[in-house]
């Protein structure tokens, strides 16, 4: 009898672990899936497409490091209560400065993808990142 609970444990437990892994989306799904859906969006022709990718990873890249850098300083803002004011005065001055790298790696990816792409799909790209962004906090808060 102890036996074939232990059994029965195991493969609830399995099946449990198999939907939260089933859940949770892997770096390598949510790139797949991202590319998928911005050339989709964006209808690049197999030439242009390699290219796109190669200039858009590089700056896609960066731009998650810097997004990391912002979600820490901002998390030390608002954790700490007790807080020395020079200290405060540097995470602040740390957020301008992480905001204006995320604006000049956006120019920098625009300005070099403008070079591949034609101005209708360079136009429409920010809008297509946000509509991607929006779908995956949409079917995150689903599978929460």
């Amino acid at each position: 009898m102890i036996r074939f609970l232990l059994i029965l444990f195991l493969l609830v437990f399995q099946s449990i672990s198999a939907q939260d892994d089933a859940k949770r989306m892997t770096q390598e799904k949510f790139y797949a899936e991202k590319k998928l859906f911005i050339l989709n969006e964006l209808e690049l022709n197999e030439g242009i497409e390699k290219k796109f990718w190669e200039v858009y990873y590089k700056y896609d890249t960066q731009r998650l490091i810097l997004s990391r850098e912002i979600a820490l300083t901002n998390r030390k803002l608002l954790k700490n209560k007790i807080i020395e004011d020079f200290e405060i005065q540097e995470l602040i001055q740390k957020t301008y400065e992480n905001g204006s790298k995320s604006l000049e790696l956006k120019k920098n990816m625009m300005s070099d993808l403008s070079k591949i792409i034609d101005n209708e799909n360079l136009v429409k790209l920010p809008s297509v990142e946000l509509k991607f962004r929006q779908l995956m906090i949409s079917r995150a808060r689903k599978n929460k």
